[in-house]
Parts: C-alpha cells; sequence; structure tokens
C-alpha cells in the first residue's frame, strides 16, 4: 500500500481551516498521482487508487464542519461511486489472487479452479471498464477535481468556530471521537459468533486509521498507536476477504451444478480453516485496541 501524501507545512499551531485546505489539497494530489497505474489495469495501481479515494473521503468527512455542505456532499457521492466501480476490480483482483492459491492447495480441484479462474478474468476485464467510465464520469461531469479544490479554498478561507481552532486541538477532537467508536465496538467483535460485530469493527478501525494518517507529521508519538491500528485493519481485512471468497465460490458452485461435489467441498474445506485462522488473529489484533494501554499512548500522543 503506497504510503498516505502529506503536507509539509503543516504546525500543531497552524489554524484548522487553513491546514483543513492544505490536507484536501495533499489527498487530491494523491488521487491523481495513482489514477495513471490504475487506469492502465496494474493490479497495484488499482489498490492505491482505491485507498487514495478512502483517504480523500475521510479527509472530507473529518473537515466537514469546515467545508460548504452542498459541494462536500457533492464530493462525497462522486467519491462512493467512484469507490464502488474501483471497489469490483479489487474484490475481483484479491478473489483471483486467491484462488491462485487455492489451485496449488487442491490438486483435484485444480480444473475447476481453473475454469474459474478464466470467468473471473473476463468479469474483472469488464469490471475495469467500468472503472475508467467511472472515473472519466467523475472528472468530466463530475468535475471532482475542480469541487476539490473549492473545498479546499472555502477550508482555508474560513474563520469562524471551529476554522479558529490550533491544529493540534482540531485533531485531538477529530482522533478522540474515532478512538471512541473504536472501543464502542472491539468488545463485541470478540464474539466468535459474532461476525457482523467484527465487520463493524473493520470499519470504525479504517475509518480510525485514516484519520490517524492526517496528523502524522504533527503528532510523531502517533506513529506507535498507529502501528497497531494498522496492523489490526489488515488482519481484519484478510478475514473479510475470506468471507467474500467462500461466498463468491459457493455462489460459482451453486451456478454451475458443482455444489456439493467432493471436490467442491474439499475446496470449501480448505478456505473454512483458513477463515478461522484469518478470523482468530484478526480477533488478536482487534484485542490490541481494547486495552486501556493503547488508548493512553493514543491520546498522550495527540495530547
Amino acid at each position: 500500500m503506497a504510503k498516505p501524501i502529506l503536507p509539509e507545512n503543516l504546525s500543531p499551531n497552524l489554524r484548522a481551516g487553513v491546514a483543513a485546505g492544505l490536507l484536501l489539497d495533499a489527498k487530491t494530489t494523491e488521487l491523481s498521482s495513482h489514477a495513471d497505474l490504475a487506469m492502465a489495469g496494474d493490479v497495484d495501481g488499482v489498490h492505491d487508487l482505491r485507498v487514495a479515494v478512502k483517504r480523500l473521503r475521510e479527509a472530507v468527512r473529518v473537515f466537514r464542519r469546515l467545508t460548504p455542505g452542498k459541494e462536500r456532499a457533492q464530493v462525497l457521492r462522486i467519491a462512493d461511486e467512484f469507490n464502488d466501480a474501483l471497489g469490483r476490480v479489487r474484490e475481483l483482483d484479491v478473489l483471483i489472487t486467491d484462488v491462485r492459491a487455492l489451485h496449488d492447495q487442491v490438486p483435484d480441484g485444480q480444473v475447476i479452479l481453473s475454469v474459474l479462474l478464466d470467468v473471473w478474468a473476463e468479469e474483472r476485464r469488464r469490471a475495469h471498464v467500468e472503472m475508467v467510465s467511472a472515473w472519466d464520469r467523475a472528472l468530466g461531469r463530475g468535475r471532482l477535481f475542480q469541487k476539490l479544490r473549492r473545498l479546499a479554498r472555502a477550508a482555508k478561507k474560513r474563520k469562524k468556530d471551529v476554522a479558529n481552532l490550533p491544529l493540534d486541538q482540531f485533531a485531538y477532537y477529530a482522533v478522540a471521537a474515532r478512538l471512541e467508536r473504536v472501543l464502542q465496538r472491539v468488545d463485541g467483535a470478540q464474539n466468535p459468533e459474532d461476525l457482523t460485530a467484527l465487520h463493524r469493527l473493520r470499519i470504525a478501525v479504517k475509518r480510525m486509521k485514516y484519520t490517524m494518517e492526517l496528523f502524522l507529521t504533527i503528532f510523531p508519538a502517533l506513529a506507535s498507536p498507529y502501528s497497531v491500528v494498522t496492523d489490526a485493519q489488515e488482519a481484519l481485512g484478510l478475514a473479510h476477504d475470506h468471507d467474500v471468497l467462500r461466498s463468491a465460490l459457493q455462489q460459482y458452485f451453486e451456478n454451475t451444478g458443482l455444489s456439493g461435489a467432493t471436490t467442491t467441498a474439499g475446496i470449501l474445506q480448505v478456505v473454512d480453516r483458513r477463515r478461522e485462522e484469518l478470523y482468530a488473529a484478526a480477533r488478536e489484533r482487534a484485542a490490541a485496541l481494547g486495552t486501556e494501554v493503547w488508548r493512553r499512548e493514543t491520546l498522550d500522543a495527540i495530547d
């Protein structure tokens, strides 16, 4: 995953409105920096662009009180639509990678999995065409970059309410709010029977991570608790990916009349064993977010 692009001229005492504008400009630059590779179909480029879109969305949300509501809503709508198109390509990239691994692990299923790889490769090709069209719509009719520049200018010019807070104080409120949401969800996610709770935690952790990233340059001590969040997000993401894999395989087997066959059952058993391992790892990583040590380290880093 590509590192976030952040402004070099942030400081703890910088007015929050000015900082918001600089950070929105940086997220716009980050978005454009990954576009060419993604549009060319590069797997890593698609992943990096999708992450850039998520980082941009979170920045817009974090600074929502500093930007015009109507234009902010338009930017988020466009970003959501493009993220959906990106997400389908990325999902297929992950599915294809996982099925290639299964191909080596389940010799009896290699013929079935080889056919499936061809099916998903074609779906990926079509999804990529739609992704490129969605990007063109975002830049053309959606005028995404123009809207983002206007949001950034509006934030820089704003001189009342929270816009006048020093950045370190604004950052404290923003990170603390995300931290609270994580803490609300972390205990329920330890229940092995409640996969929905773990999914809700995954979303909260992801938003926590992207919020923390915005302030890493002004709070160097935030790097340590941020790494805990990053590890948890990765573990939760891998578990979720195997949920998607399991569901996609089951659907394909049912659609092709292969469901229940010995070979396909063996494939699903391998996936299920791996899912159990990944869920155990995800809960272990998530548990670190429920400790007083991590909570205190996070708050001390931005205090």
